[in-house]
């Protein structure tokens, strides 16, 4: 069985939204931290990069496969408005958390005086 060489697949992801920040968990076990892209852009959230196949190098033969690999991109419209400025990312035991800070939409406003 042959499969084309850039696989594309979509990691499952929860969107938290709570009074004072929106939290994005993503599952990508098996990755390196350096492998992963996070960028803010506007109200989206794009989260990428590439899981490496199986870890048995050289002549194989599956009777198996289920764990997915290859590039991935994930975007999240945050629907709330956020500063970009506070957003921190950590990854462990398989687990992306990006937080990103709320912001007053308020603030956002603001009166411009005719000069």
């Amino acid at each position: 069985m042959k499969f084309p060489a850039d696989l594309s697949w979509e990691p499952p992801a929860d969107v938290i939204v709570t009074l004072e920040e929106v939290i994005v968990i993503v599952d990508i076990a098996g990755m390196n931290s350096d492998s992963i892209n996070i960028v803010t852009d506007g109200s989206k959230l794009r989260i990428g990069g590439v899981r490496g196949g199986s870890c048995c190098e050289g002549r194989k033969q599956y009777q198996q496969i289920e764990i997915q690999s290859g590039r991935f991109t994930r975007e999240f419209d945050l629907q709330v408005p956020v500063d970009h400025e506070k957003t921190t990312a950590r990854y462990d035991r398989g687990m992306l958390e990006v937080r990103i800070a709320r912001t007053d939409p308020s603030s956002r406003v603001r009166k411009v005086e005719i000069e």
